[in-house]
């Protein structure tokens, strides 16, 4: 069990460290070759950071383990929401931007819904990959070609990249390089340790990978958000998270699915993760609607939902005889808060007057 757990906490440093210098070393190669600074942003930086989640996903998804890979999807975009959003919201309030209520949500919103409909039929086919990375495809160009239309939400926003010079340039390509080979062997140490853990512990993998897994690929963005919080720049937490999420179902479920074969998705994501998933893309549906920003009573009430969720999977995997009243107890006290939040957000909102 501590050789297991050393081998994914291992992995899972190795995913964050060498992820980064992925990030690092495709943005100055992008900015060498003459791509906008916008455009590097909104998708070399945005793909890079889904590193560990595609290389993970991948590996156990080769290795035979489905529930894995596609717990780890599944996990992290719960997690972005709910920890991520969270702990920031606690340090200060968040604000939404006009692009993240109009384009930003309701992708996000919409990627969810597609592809747990996908998932419905008891496997994410081929297909169903090439239509996932196909929507991603239109849904970069067309953020692209809006970012670089003047007069646009993004047009104006500032994202400050230092041109490289021809040395710089080799070194980001010789970081990019040791990048992807870290992360692939990281993620091999990752999938192993967890596994292992799995074994010893006689939980099932589905439930490694929604939540020790989940959240440690989720660590890029965790440190991330919660660096920019601190430093007052709590909107980039909503940048992070939303397009975390929107990459790890088209970019990383689609590229695993479309190359590899036919992945089974369990009952149990059917019945309780992915249902979970959307209910927490839908909670940001008042902030969208309203502006109002996501405030540190909100937050702590993300959080104490993602302690909930991992509470009732742990009683769940364990077939603890309470799993059964947690859950029912959990949806009681959480349903009418939630409506409650979106009924005070609607309303301060129209307290505020256009």
């Amino acid at each position: 069990m501590v050789i297991a757990s050393l081998t994914l906490l291992g992995g899972l440093i190795g995913l964050v460290a060498t992820g980064a210098a992925i990030v690092h070393g495709a943005s100055r190669i992008g900015l060498r070759l003459g791509l906008p600074p916008l455009v590097v942003g909104l998708t070399i930086v945005a793909a890079g950071t889904s590193a560990p989640e595609l290389a993970v996903t991948w590996l156990a998804a080769a290795e035979g383990d489905p529930s894995l890979a596609l717990g780890n999807v599944v996990g992290s975009n719960i997690a972005n929401i709910l920890l991520v959003l969270g702990l920031v919201a606690v340090i200060g309030v968040i604000p939404i931007s006009r692009r993240a209520r109009t384009i930003e949500f309701p992708f996000m919103i919409g990627a969810s819904i597609l592809t747990a409909a996908l998932a419905l039929d008891g496997h994410i086919s081929r297909t169903d990959g090439f239509i996932l990375v196909a929507i991603l495809v239109v849904y970069l160009v067309w953020v692209v070609r809006d970012a670089r239309r003047p007069g646009s939400s993004a047009a104006t926003d500032e994202i400050a990249m230092e041109m490289p010079d021809g040395r710089q340039t080799l070194l980001a390509i010789g970081t990019f390089i040791v990048g992807a080979v870290g992360v692939a062997v990281s993620a091999q140490f990752v999938v192993n340790g967890a596994e292992d853990i799995a074994l010893e512990l006689g939980v099932p993998d589905l439930v490694v990978g929604l939540t020790v897994l989940a959240i440690g690929t989720s660590a890029p963005e965790v440190v991330t958000s919660v660096i920019a919080a601190i430093r007052g720049e709590r909107e980039v937490a909503v940048g992070n998270a939303i397009g975390s999420n929107v990459f790890n179902l088209l970019f990383v479920l689609g590229v695993v699915s479309a190359t590899q074969t036919d992945l089974p998705v369990a009952d149990e994501l059917i019945r309780l993760d992915f249902p979970v998933m959307i209910a927490v893309a839908l909670l940001c549906i008042p902030f969208a609607i309203t502006g109002a920003g996501i405030t540190r009573w909100e937050g702590i009430a993300f959080l104490a939902l993602y302690a909930a969720y991992l509470t009732y999977l742990v009683l769940d995997a364990t077939e603890s005889g309470a799993a059964a009243a947690f859950g029912i107890t959990t949806l009681v006290v959480a349903v009418p808060t939630i409506a409650a939040g979106a009924v005070f957000e609607l309303r301060r909102d129209r307290t505020r007057g256009p």
